[in-house]
Order: C-alpha cells, then structure tokens, then sequence
C-alpha cells in the first residue's frame, strides 16, 4: 500500500520538499542499455533523449517522466 506523499504523515511535522532539476542534459537516458542508463539516478523531472547518447555534445530533446506528471497534477489543485 503506497502512502500519499502529497499530505504530511503528521501534520505540521514535515519541512516540505520542491523540485529542483528540470532536466540532465549530462545525465542521458539509455533505454536499450540499462545498466550505462545515467538518468535512473538523475533527479530531474524530464528524461534526456540524445541523437547519440556517447556523444554528450550530440543534440537532445526531453520527456517527461512520471514525476513530472505527478508535479503537475499536485500543483493543478494547489
């Protein structure tokens, strides 16, 4: 059973959290090489795709992850 971790556990206890990292260009996403897949440890909310994910000066675009959509979702009703 998954808590959720948009109310405080006990009120007025909880020092509140933000997120901080859009995305991580330096962190790209390997979907067909996951154990060399940089962004499952990158904090960001959006997942880096590269034209060529050895190159890190290769061109990229982003994807929210699940996290962004959570965010959005919390600030939709906040």
């Amino acid at each position: 059973m998954s808590r959720d971790v948009t109310r405080p556990s006990r009120p007025g206890q909880d020092l509140g959290a933000s997120p901080y990292t859009f995305i991580s260009p330096d962190a790209p996403h390997r979907p067909h090489d996951h154990p060399h897949d940089e962004d499952i440890a990158a904090f960001s909310l959006c997942k880096v795709i590269r034209k060529d994910s050895d190159d890190p000066a290769s061109p990229y675009h982003w994807q929210p992850k699940e996290s962004f959509r959570a965010v959005s979702r919390f600030y939709l009703v906040h």
